[in-house]
């Protein structure tokens, strides 16, 4: 809701903490207990937007937010999402009652089919709708390596994305959404941040980073992460 507001002249806000997606009006679930893409959607609504586009790259399907905003006439949604995965929701025919259009996706699936995805349906959805404001859920967890998902996507899927997306609004909120592999999270959210702010993404890290990494003890990883990636 402050990013809401402190981008009501226009701008780029990123809130790694953000992103709860899951959240309902009665209920805590999947981890989220308070729906914060639907806060910031309904507060950018209340400054009289009227082209406002959710898009979501996390690797479960955001129910809380469609459910709160089916049929909304001033609501994009746009997801892509694990297919088969919890919670179960976000099948290609769900529409949400025009609001909503879902891209579930097998396992596997990985950089290159991601930009087909983003250059042939999400961009040319952009350009049709032109929104005045962008909402983008940049979920840690569609990853290769974590371990709540099998999609194999690399960071930069989504460095690509907010790349792309920089431009294609005069109001950007980008929120970091789930992520259960530290090393990839820290990786992604740094590198997003990065490239919100022009830096240029490394091909190795410096050594001090790269200390940093190896100093993490986590065991629930699926396959093993190199810390210099």
């Amino acid at each position: 809701m402050l990013a809401a507001a402190l981008l009501r002249g226009g701008g780029v806000i990123f809130s790694p903490g953000g992103g709860t997606h899951h959240g309902l009006a009665d209920r805590a679930a999947g981890f989220c207990y308070l729906n914060d893409p639907v806060l910031a959607l309904l507060a950018f609504r209340a400054q009289g937007l009227r082209r406002i586009l959710y898009i979501d790259i996390d690797a479960h399907h955001c129910d809380g937010v469609e459910i709160a905003l089916t049929g909304a006439p001033d609501v994009r949604m746009i997801s892509i999402h694990e297919a088969r995965r919890w919670p179960f929701t976000g099948g290609f025919a769900d529409r949400a009652g025009g609001a909503a259009l879902n891209l579930p996706v097998d396992r596997g699936f990985n950089d290159s089919e991601f930009a087909v995805l983003r250059d042939r349906v999400i961009l040319p959805a952009i350009e049709r709708l032109k929104p005045e404001v962008i909402v983008l859920q940049c979920g840690a967890d569609a990853v290769e390596e974590d371990p709540l998902a099998r999609l194999s996507l690399s960071n930069n899927a989504h460095f690509d994305m907010v790349r792309a997306l920089k431009d294609a609004t005069p109001r950007l909120l980008v929120l970091g959404g789930g992520g259960y592999n530290p090393w990839t999270v820290g990786r992604l959210w740094a590198g997003v941040w990065g490239v919100l702010n022009g830096y240029d993404t490394p091909r190795t890290l410096a050594p001090e980073s790269q200390s940093i990494l190896a100093a993490l003890h986590w065991t629930r990883r699926r396959g093993a992460v190199a810390p210099h990636i």
